[in-house]
């Protein structure tokens, strides 16, 4: 356990670092004597979200699986809620979205997000701190909250659905604080510093913060998304407004974010969702324009160049991915982006016959292979994009005339 949670605190957390690596190493002896109920099932939480897949038909609904499942229930059902369980309960969540069991996390973040409110996460503790505040607890809740928050929009993102368990952030909202420090954790003295001057969900975008940080602004911003193209108000003129101002503070982020991410850290997830939003967006426009307008051409060649941006960043980043990273590090959230872009460049291939798109949808499809080693989706959006020569659309879609497919993968969970 001692070795699989250092490669955990090297990998995955980096990813969803919510959890206190200080805290968790104090805890940790008692594994060896009489180890608190919640804290076992913490273990094997992070000994679930660290499997890798085999292979195709790698059974990611394994007994560990099951396992860890039930004893969250069982520890729910007598009572014994707590942080460490909250923690169990968002990396099964992340598990299950990495590994395509739709139904499953759909759920679970539902459940995360109802404990976090039973543990009062909810009501923000955290966003005003004094002397005699614990500073070590209030970021690790804050950071709980905020990822079970990112998690909600992503997994709205992919469903098409405006409705959220947890609510919307205020501006002025603490965010993370630098990933670097929280996942070190040597010394508490400045984590301390840290914790009580983080940034807020308001600081400008070109300022640099965590990637956490980022992540949370990206997905804040994802949400306002899917408000508008999946509950909009009856105000035409107004909804036309909003979605030009989303375009354009999403567009705004885009070259900051492939910026960082080549800089200080490999596949997070907020170039994803920013790119997953934006199509879903555009998707969205789509549908209010008919015939040949110029505003339906000033869209679909945003789209193109949206498509090829990802591209061109999944380029850059995968062809150092050895040397630079572990697979454990690979971000879920990136994969749903990558795949809109490989539809993209199918239906541009498709429609102007040109054989660079081809090339590009391979290029695409070589880089979601290389995610089959860490999540299980990827195989399904694979199964997808190689079928789309039989079948356009390749599921019914939300909206008519679309260009990209905002169509998921459906599974049994």
């Amino acid at each position: 356990m001692q070795a699989i949670s250092a490669n955990f605190f090297t990998g995955t957390h980096q990813r969803i670092s919510a959890l206190s690596k200080i805290r968790f190493y104090r805890n940790f002896p008692s594994l060896s004597t009489l180890p608190a109920a919640d804290f076992a099932t913490l273990c094997l939480s992070i000994l679930l979200v660290q499997q890798l897949p085999s292979g195709k038909a790698t059974q990611v609904q394994s007994s560990l699986y099951s396992s860890v499942k039930n004893f969250i229930t069982i520890l729910e059902a007598s009572g014994e809620i707590s942080l460490d369980l909250a923690h169990s309960r968002v990396l099964v969540a992340f598990y299950e979205m990495g590994h395509g069991l739709h139904t499953a996390a759909y759920v679970s973040v539902a459940a995360t997000a109802r404990l976090a409110r039973s543990l009062g996460l909810h009501r923000k503790p955290w966003r005003s701190l004094n002397p005699e505040s614990d500073n070590l607890l209030s970021e690790e809740q804050k950071r709980t909250w905020w990822a079970i928050s990112n998690m909600d929009r992503f997994i709205n993102l992919c469903s098409g659905d405006a409705l959220f368990v947890t609510g919307d952030s205020e501006q002025s909202d603490p965010l993370p604080i630098e990933d670097l420090l929280w996942a070190e954790g040597s010394d508490l003295a400045d984590l301390s510093r840290s914790v009580t001057t983080p940034p807020t969900l308001d600081t400008p975008f070109n300022t640099r913060v965590g990637q956490m940080a980022r992540e949370c602004q990206i997905s804040h911003l994802a949400g306002r998304v899917i408000r508008h193209v999946f509950e909009p108000i009856s105000d035409r003129d107004f909804n036309m407004e909003e979605g030009l101002q989303l375009e354009r503070t999403l567009t705004a982020y885009l070259p900051l974010l492939a910026n960082e991410e080549l800089e200080i850290g490999k596949y997070c997830g907020a170039f994803g969702v920013c790119n997953s939003a934006l199509f879903i967006l555009y998707e969205s426009m789509l549908s209010r324009y008919d015939g040949d307008s110029s505003d339906r051409n000033r869209v679909l060649q945003a789209i193109k160049e949206t498509s090829w941006r990802a591209l061109k960043f999944a380029e850059a980043t995968h062809a150092d991915r050895f040397e630079n990273y572990p697979i454990e590090t690979q971000s879920p959230y990136l994969i749903y982006s990558l795949y809109q872009a490989a539809v993209v460049q199918y239906r541009l291939w498709v429609q102007e016959c040109d054989p660079v798109y081809q090339r590009n949808l391979e290029s695409l499809k070589d880089i979601l292979n290389a995610f089959t080693k860490r999540w299980m989706i990827t195989y399904q959006y694979l199964e997808i994009l190689d079928g789309l020569d039989e079948s356009w659309p390749p599921i019914a879609l939300p909206f008519q005339g679309l260009f990209i497919s905002s169509g998921r993968p459906r599974v049994s969970s």
